[in-house]
């Protein structure tokens, strides 16, 4: 098991991208109402991080200073140089097909109260679900397919991110690793393996602290591991 950790705003904002993304396939791949809910809810929430926080712009800076790396190839930075273009050039309107929806709207502004979508609240959204998984999804897929670009960027650029990177052992005092640094990175990864613990991260590029974690169950207290270990610490990009 990987746990990841951003040394910046802006590279959390992607992770949080990536992490919508993700769930959004998950969810429109079931034929079930409630699955089918989940993926207008990621819906909604992608268009407000992608919109609202400067996320396009984040992307394009974090993929200038990609191509302008000796150890990326002459094809890879073209490569770079097209995905950069297609966001550059994309439409500030791009969304407003989302945005300007009703239906979806509706949605939205339900979904901000606690238990708002039941069929009294929503009688329009529960009849859209009566239709069949089929339409449903091509509904979904067409609003979805408006953030390709994003999408197609997004992708590449943390998968380059991770490939980039150094390896450290590291020793953990009784599951603490703590170190005063000026890295230029923008992630930090930790691979547990098959290790039933999880680290806890604090800091930014001029410190870093990582505990690692142990709960044998949800009903168990967390304790902080007591033994010393000896991990790799991956820097990336």
């Amino acid at each position: 098991m990987i746990y990841e950790f951003p040394l910046s705003e802006g590279v959390r904002r992607l992770l949080r991208a990536e992490m919508l993304f993700k769930q959004s396939k998950a969810h429109i791949e079931y034929d079930d109402p409630y699955s089918t809910i989940a993926a207008l809810s990621v819906l909604v929430d992608l268009v407000e991080i992608i919109s609202k926080n400067n996320l396009k712009i984040e992307m394009i800076k974090h993929l200038e200073k990609l191509q302008s790396r000796d150890e990326v190839s002459a094809d890879e930075k073209l490569k770079i140089k097209d995905l950069t273009q297609n966001l550059v050039f994309g439409s500030v309107k791009t969304f407003d097909e989302i945005k300007e929806n009703i239906f979806l709207n509706v949605i939205r502004q339900r979904l901000k109260v606690t238990g708002g979508i039941g069929s009294f609240d929503l009688p329009n959204l529960h009849h859209w679900l009566r239709f069949s998984h089929e339409l449903r999804s091509e509904h979904i897929e067409r609003w979805f397919s408006l953030f390709g670009p994003t999408e197609s960027a997004l992708k590449y650029l943390l998968s380059t991110l991770r490939q980039i990177k150094d390896e450290e052992v590291c020793e953990f005092k009784q599951g603490l690793f703590y170190k005063t640094v000026k890295w230029d990175a923008e992630l930090v990864r930790v691979d547990v393996k098959d290790a039933l613990i999880y680290p806890e991260f604090s800091g930014n590029k001029q410190q870093l602290s990582i505990r690692l974690m142990e709960q044998s169950s949800p009903f168990d207290p967390v304790v902080q591991v007591q033994r010393d270990l000896e991990m790799i610490v991956e820097r990336c990009g």
